[in-house]
């Protein structure tokens, strides 16, 4: 794979943050991230392992509005602080998620698939705590 600048992938995830905060279909950030971030060496080997409860409450909370049961113990999750950005693997209930989260929007997706060349279901993520009325 070429190397690539961190300047470039700075504009890239600029790019991609403005695609998750604009994007109607959500398949537009899903497709971006996948052929512009994650197939690069420098993206996957810019950042460290790390935890985000954050993240992790919105992962379950689309888990349990869909019925899916949460592997227990910590999944791969890496985070790169440069771009303030979070991606990793979930495994839900006999399905692989994926995801990839803006710190800078509290937006991310989880796209969510029963085998790795079937259909993908996404799921817009924030960590917005939105008020509710009652």
């Amino acid at each position: 794979m070429v190397s690539e600048s961190s300047t470039s992938l700075r504009d890239r995830g600029a790019h991609l943050r403005e695609l998750l905060r604009t994007a109607k279909d959500f398949v537009v950030p899903w497709t971006y991230f996948h052929d512009e971030l994650a197939m690069r060496a420098d993206f996957m080997n810019a950042g460290r392992p790390a935890t985000s409860p954050l993240i992790d409450a919105a992962i379950d909370r689309v888990a349990q509005q869909r019925g899916w049961r949460r592997s227990s113990g910590v999944e791969p999750t890496v985070y790169l602080a440069d771009l303030e950005f979070w991606h990793g693997f979930r495994s839900l209930g006999g399905r692989t998620g994926i995801f990839f989260y803006d710190e800078n929007t509290c937006q991310g997706l989880l796209g969510v698939m029963t085998d790795l060349a079937g259909p993908v279901d996404l799921f817009r993520l924030t960590t917005v705590v939105v008020p509710t009325t009652g």
